[in-house]
């Protein structure tokens, strides 16, 4: 499990006022009016994978120091932004560290079975990242794999925010082709196959 001293993240998803298209402007008002702080980043969705949940059109990330994130949600500058949700997220795996910066990201939400112990938990977890992050991070063709486990929700999802996020950095030329390349994710443990995936989401990174 991660010490109390593992990184945050907090992530807001955003939507425009009067509809996810409104407005040709809308990239250059999130981008201005979005609050970020250091080396954070703003997203606009690209694809989505699945089906049964629409997704806020933008997302932003802000990285924060030490054991605390906030316990409040972000107030935009723009009128036309409304926070959809707002997630904080803490760091326990990583393929490597950031060398470059990503064209885009495969934002995955993962939860374990409902009622697994904690010392399936652990088997979970431990396939999770040292096998099944890496594989799916060749298969994409990743820069690189970054885990999270769920602090807290300081604005809840019309739907209760995955307990597990993997976010895989990708290139131009991975985000524009998708498809899984590669032969089959192995089987894993019992309480693995149990899993399930709520979030599959393309973001593309808007500042670079």
């Amino acid at each position: 499990m991660p010490s109390d001293l593992s990184p945050l993240t907090s992530w807001t998803g955003w939507d425009v006022r009067g509809g996810a298209s409104a407005g040709p402007g809308a990239v250059a008002a999130f981008t201005r009016a979005a609050p970020t702080d250091g080396p954070d980043a703003h997203y606009e969705l690209l694809a989505l994978a699945g089906r049964g949940f629409r997704p806020p059109r933008f997302l932003s990330t802000v990285h924060l120091e030490g054991g605390h994130g906030p316990d409040h949600v972000p107030e935009p500058v723009d009128a036309n932004l409304r926070p959809a949700w707002s997630l904080v997220y803490r760091r326990i795996a990583e393929t490597g560290p950031e060398e470059v910066k990503p064209f885009a990201i495969y934002l995955l939400g993962v939860d374990p079975p409902a009622g697994a112990t904690d010392e399936e938990l652990v088997t979970f977890n431990e396939f999770y990242t040292e096998i099944h992050l890496r594989e799916v991070a060749e298969r994409r063709h990743a820069l690189r794999a970054v885990r999270y486990e769920l602090e807290r929700e300081v604005r809840a999802p019309y739907k209760p925010a995955p307990r597990f996020l993997a976010a895989y950095e990708v290139d131009e030329s991975s985000a524009s082709n998708r498809r899984h390349v590669g032969p089959a994710y192995s089987k894993g443990p019992e309480v693995w196959q149990g899993h399930t995936t709520p979030w599959r989401l393309w973001y593309t990174r808007l500042s670079r």
